[in-house]
């Protein structure tokens, strides 16, 4: 045998076996004559290509394939190969059911007795489906009717002893306060019942104001729209009017004004210091022992001063009158003559009116 006939034949020898581990892989095996079965599903899903076949727990064959129904779009064809050795009858059902918590779905054929001749499904035969749920497909028919009976029991028991009195727990104790929440509610509810029909008559008042006020509303509406339009008015005027140099001038005198304002402050704050230290200065000479409060305090004085004033204005008077009386000389040696008071002298008229 030459070379190329040993690589050729080696080459063909490691496509079949290929080929036959791809199927085996799938779920088919060459080698074996297995009965090919279709079920159809309304949802496959978790069931993939060489998801197991079961009867009673035990793997007898495989999914081979997943195809759309030509038919019915919502359902889908599922193909799956039994093994010879297992005879199941035509009315069997093919059961589609999660295989554990983790793992994924499997297909679960179950029939009641076993089958013979024309009884037995043959290749292309087509079975029942059904799709199980999660948790009947755990626990199983009479495990849930049994549970939901027994829960069914358990859930009255409780419901009868729910919120008893003398019964301990806090599900008891919140049913009793929802118990006297609820009696308290209906007396709150009655109590306002009767309010409200002892003021119906008042609350009868209450609407028939508010509807003379929604009819009085009505009847203005011609009024505020003609006043909403007049105040648009203004506001368009005073969007259209140059107020950002209004403002500005208006700030611009109101900053003048306060500078104005400040330094009339400050003056009179002066001036209100001033008169401060001139009440000081005539408090201390009013109530003082110096020469300024004795000057003011002394009657004599004043008296004396008016009266030297006095007399000192009628001697100027004489002197201005009667200069001769005060000086006389003459270069020859003439005597002067003697000094008269004339009649009118103002000395004479003052001394006669005092």
């Amino acid at each position: 045998m030459t070379r190329e006939l040993k690589i050729g034949l080696l080459t063909v020898l490691s496509l079949v076996v290929a080929i036959w581990g791809y199927t085996f892989l799938k779920g088919k095996n060459l080698l074996s004559s297995d009965t090919q079965i279709k079920t159809t599903f309304g949802d496959v899903t978790g069931l993939e290509v060489s998801s197991p076949v079961l009867v009673n727990g035990y793997k007898i064959g495989s999914v081979t394939s997943i195809k759309m129904n030509h038919e019915n779009v919502k359902l889908m064809d599922v193909f799956f190969l039994v093994n010879n050795d297992f005879k199941i009858p035509k009315n069997a059902i093919v059961n589609l059911k999660s295989t554990g918590i983790i793992d994924g779905k499997g297909l679960f054929i179950s029939f009641d007795k076993p089958c013979s001749g024309a009884d037995c499904v043959e290749s292309g035969d087509v079975l029942e489906g059904r799709v199980v749920g999660f948790i009947e497909g755990m626990i199983g028919d009479k495990e849930i009717e049994e549970y939901s009976s027994d829960l069914t029991k358990s859930a009255k028991e409780l419901f009868k002893t729910l919120g008893k009195e003398g019964e301990e727990g806090a599900i008891h104790a919140t049913v009793r306060n929802i118990e006297h929440t609820s009696l308290n509610a209906n007396k709150l509810t009655e109590q306002v019942n009767t309010i409200l029909l002892q003021n119906s008559t008042d609350l009868r008042k209450i609407m028939g104001n508010m509807n003379s006020l929604t009819s009085a509303l009505a009847k203005s509406n011609q009024n505020i729209e003609s006043m909403i339009a007049n105040l648009n008015k203004v506001t368009t005027d005073l969007a259209q009017s140059n107020l950002k140099e209004t403002v500005e001038k208006t700030n611009a005198t109101l900053g003048g004004s306060k500078i104005a304002v400040d330094e009339l402050t400050k003056t009179l704050t002066n001036a209100n210091t001033t008169l401060n230290e001139l009440n000081q200065v005539l408090a201390k000479a009013s109530s003082g022992n110096g020469t300024i409060a004795k000057l003011l305090n002394d009657k004599n004085l004043y008296t004396n001063i008016e009266l030297t004033t006095r007399n000192l204005n009628f001697l100027l008077q004489d002197l201005r009158l009667n200069p001769k009386r005060y000086a006389h000389f003459s270069l020859f040696g003439k005597k002067q003559k003697e000094f008269t008071t004339p009649e009118n002298d103002p000395l004479n008229q003052k001394i006669e009116e005092k």
